[in-house]
């Protein structure tokens, strides 16, 4: 029976169906069990995709890095092409140090590099026994297959850029302080988590809600809330990189949206926002989480949200709003 085409499908993306298809080709030239696509996080080894046949193992599993054949490939303590594992002492290594590790009798691992951002990920397989030598003799076709994924990856860029684009064009600014609107920035979010969900990328979020607001309103008037605001938008801006999205979720309410940032850069990027506001007189409070390889943008927007009132609530003084 045909299987039919869902573009809503994530599966679709043309980078995910051209790497399935990669990784199918790859295992009808040498049928190890399980084909993968990976890429690195902190010290995660995250399943991209995958073709497997027999581990089980599916997109967003991840592995332990520092006790894995990989690093220890890329570090040449091993082969790319290792038909026996038993007689390479770097990869019993590895093995020795998982608490349960995999059966593994053979392996392949070859480096993917994205070109813009370096190193991307690895190209693995591997078999629970040994296999024929020779295997060894397919390094050229697993090389041709690299290059096919990395031609994939900078299509994806490509892609990437373009809907970035778009949705500048588009009319989803605040008129008032030319950040994204809360539907520019709904749309904003659903672009990157599912940019997420297909490369197992990481992303923050940062909540912040202006302090003060109703005071100045009350005291000087809604132009002078209205130009509070304005200033706050015009410093977010400035004190964001080019691919982050600042939005204005509500009154004195915005949210910036971090793509590919892990949650250790969050509190360095936080101090420098708040920073920014300061320099240009407007006070905040802020929140900050990451999306989890696991969760999703939309539980880390509502981790956020509660750390921005907790600090709201910390630094609240008898004038605060």
């Amino acid at each position: 029976m045909a299987r039919t085409f869902d573009p809503a499908d994530p599966s679709h993306t043309p980078f995910n169906l051209g790497v399935d298809h990669t990784l199918k080709l790859l295992h009808r030239l040498a049928p190890l069990d399980v084909w993968m696509l990976t890429r690195i996080e902190d010290n995660e080894q995250i399943v991209v995709r995958a073709d497997d046949h027999g581990y089980g193992i599916e997109p967003g599993t991840a592995f332990d890095w520092g006790n894995s054949f990989c690093i220890r490939m890329l570090a040449e303590r091993g082969p790319r092409i290792a038909p026996d594992v038993t007689q390479v002492p770097a990869y019993q290594e590895a093995l020795a140090a998982q608490t349960d590790p995999p059966a593994i009798g053979s392996y392949i691992g070859f480096p993917v590099h994205d070109r813009e951002y370096g190193m991307y990920g690895v190209l693995c397989a591997m078999h629970p026994e040994p296999v024929s030598q020779a295997i060894e003799s397919r390094a050229g076709e697993i090389e041709s297959a690299v290059q096919v994924i990395e031609a994939l990856l900078r299509q994806r860029r490509h892609i990437d850029e373009l809907e970035r684009e778009a949705l500048i064009l588009e009319a989803y600014n605040d008129s008032l302080t030319g950040t994204r609107n809360r539907r520019g920035w709904q749309i904003a979010l659903d672009a990157e988590e599912q940019r997420c969900q297909d490369h197992s990328l990481p992303a923050g979020i940062i909540a912040l809600d202006l302090d003060h607001l109703k005071a100045v309103n009350d005291r000087e008037g809604h132009d002078a809330g209205d130009r509070m605001i304005q200033t706050a938008g015009q410093a977010l801006r400035d004190a964001s990189r080019e691919i982050d999205v600042v939005a204005r979720l509500g009154g004195d309410e915005f949210g910036v949206l971090l793509p590919e940032t892990p949650a250790d850069y969050l509190p360095e990027i936080a101090d420098r926002l708040r920073a920014a506001l300061l320099a240009a007189g407007v006070e905040a409070s802020i929140g900050y989480a990451c999306r989890t390889v696991s969760g999703s943008l939309a539980a880390a927007q509502s981790n956020a949200d509660a750390a921005m009132y907790a600090d709201k609530r910390q630094r609240r003084g008898p004038s605060a709003r």
